[in-house]
């Protein structure tokens, strides 16, 4: 028994080692591919996030209860970007 498993090894030695070389490179690229997909979607993520003008608005209170007394629902949302009621804090 032992002796016909080493003799099916070995005749698919010459399969196995190219298939297994394959497969290694296959999960390095799906791993790296994952890698960058999940990074470009952090930066996108955080560039959309710096476009909330809420911080800029001389309504905007920095009260963890009441952030805009105008616009309370999209307050420091994405919804906020683009607000009709945002005016710039006067300095």
């Amino acid at each position: 028994m032992v002796e016909l498993i080493v003799y099916l090894i070995r005749g698919f030695q010459s399969v196995l080692i190219p298939l297994c070389f394959l497969m290694a490179w296959l999960i390095l690229v799906v791993t790296v591919g994952t890698i960058y997909n999940a990074i470009a979607s952090t930066i996108h993520q955080a560039k959309e996030m710096h476009k909330i003008p809420c911080t800029g608005c001389q309504f905007f209170t920095n009260d963890l209860r009441l952030k805009c007394p105008v616009q309370p629902k999209i307050a420091l949302t994405e919804d906020a970007i683009g607000c009709r009621d945002y005016w710039e804090k006067k300095r």
